[in-house]
């Protein structure tokens, strides 16, 4: 049986593709290795962020008792049955718990909400199969044969092995893009590495706030890459704390974990702390795809990404893939005008973001102790409400950087280091200030 559009993958951009492909006419067929998409099995954050034009658009969801996630830019909104829960704190702590970078806003507005991925993905399943799609579950493609006519796709699924044909084929298969590495277009990317990911739902965890996500900077933590304390999942947004530990192969994130636990100066937090759940991942990491299509195929989120594009990035993909599929079919240049918007819309492929994102890095270029000195210039200041992994550093160095003056006469060995990391920003004219905001709240040090 021949299709228009293959889509393989069925997380939130491939059932989106799925759903606006088969709303403007196309016969769909819709591939998952899965058996059950409701089942999450592989740890994401399950996070629908609200900052301001991220991943390409501002995203608001509404609350009510028909809740929905709504797209304020790109004009889709889908409905959502699960629950939620509000984020409206961010901390950033230094060694001691003394000092942190706290982002939140006055009003206490979140800037994010905690979901039920597993809910969402039932819940767009199901407005895929009233559209007609054929779903095909439980099946794996492991090749593909892409040709002038049409594209050749070759399945495996229960032991039985078979091909799908389709004009056109839209990848939305994760992070490890087994479809582009098929196609040789991941060879001209560069691979960073692959990261190793632990997420330990614990119960019993002290000082969990579930609206609140805290990440611990420092040596002492065990770690260079700082362990995060996040929102627990669905059914438990109360009382498991989601733990969230990075490692690499020569530091495992169980090492991580046991040290994080037992040794760092917040294992007190952990005494009677009980293991709920274990998930893992392992990503590997690339340069993201600057022209995302070759021939009748096209790469979309995660797979084309160099990092996880989130709910909404994965939604606009899925969205703006099923409007080039049906201007390709038509003669039109669909492919070309979605990297164009795939371009702009996220920060990652913008290499001089990435570059300034590692710019801003504490650690380890800064010491323990250098680090409680820069967030001690924090004390009585909030930073604006931002989940944003490339925002957040800019308005930390934004405040810090206020006080270049008194980091000069106080620390002038931490000041050189500053000007030696920041080099490029000072030679270029500027004041040394990212474009962020602080504001002075008039309250004390913050301990969290």
């Amino acid at each position: 049986m021949s299709y228009d559009v293959a889509i393989v993958g069925a997380g939130p951009g491939g059932l989106h593709a799925a759903k606006w492909a088969a709303g403007k006419g196309l016969k769909v067929v819709l591939i998952e290795k899965r058996k059950d998409i409701s089942k999450i099995t592989r740890y994401c954050s399950e996070h629908i962020i609200l900052d301001e034009d991220y991943n390409g658009d501002t995203i608001r969801v509404e609350t009510g008792q028909k809740k929905k996630i709504v797209s304020t830019k790109n004009a889709w909104d889908i409905d959502y049955r699960g629950t939620l829960q509000p984020v409206t704190d961010k901390y950033y702590y230094s060694g001691n718990l003394k000092h942190n970078a706290h982002f939140t806003w006055p009003d206490k507005r979140p800037f994010a909400y905690k979901y039920d991925k597993g809910i969402m993905l039932k819940g767009l399943l199901d407005e895929v199969l009233k559209l007609g799609v054929e779903y095909m579950d439980s099946t794996t493609c492991w090749d593909i044969i892409d040709s002038e006519e049409n594209v050749d796709i070759k399945c495996v699924s229960r032991g039985r092995k078979f091909r799908v044909k389709a004009k056109k084929l839209v990848a939305a298969d994760g992070a490890n893009a087994h479809i582009a590495q098929t196609l040789g277009m991941n060879n001209d990317r560069v691979y960073f590495g692959t990261a190793l990911c632990l997420a330990v739902y614990m119960s019993n965890v002290r000082e969990y706030n579930p609206s609140a996500w805290k990440a611990y900077w420092g040596n002492c933590y065990g770690s260079n890459l700082a362990p995060v304390m996040g929102t627990g999942p669905a059914g438990h947004y109360d009382d498991w704390a989601d733990i969230i530990i990075v490692g690499s192969s020569r530091q495992t994130p169980y090492e991580v974990l046991e040290y994080f636990t037992m040794k760092s100066p917040v294992a007190w937090m952990f005494e009677k702390a009980k293991v709920e759940e274990k998930h893992c991942c392992s990503t590997k990491a690339y340069s993201p795809l600057k022209k995302p299509f070759q021939g009748n195929c096209l790469i979309i989120g995660d797979a084309a990404a160099f990092v996880e594009t989130q709910a909404q990035g994965a939604l606009n993909c899925g969205f703006w893939a099923a409007d080039a599929v049906v201007k390709e079919l038509e003669g039109k240049k669909g492919f070309a005008e979605y990297t164009d918007k795939w371009l702009k819309a996220f920060e990652f492929n913008d290499d001089g973001v990435l570059k300034s994102t590692t710019d801003c890095a504490l650690i380890p270029y800064y010491n323990d102790n250098e680090i409680e000195y820069l967030f001690s210039l924090l004390d009585n200041v909030t930073l604006d409400g931002s989940w944003s992994q490339y925002n957040s550093p800019k308005i930390i160095w934004d405040a810090i950087l206020k006080d270049s003056e008194r980091i000069k006469r106080e620390q002038p060995e931490i000041w050189e280091k500053i000007s030696k990391q920041h080099s490029r920003f000072f030679q270029e004219g500027s004041d040394g200030q990212y474009p962020g905001k602080r504001r002075r709240t008039g309250k004390g040090s913050k301990s969290g």
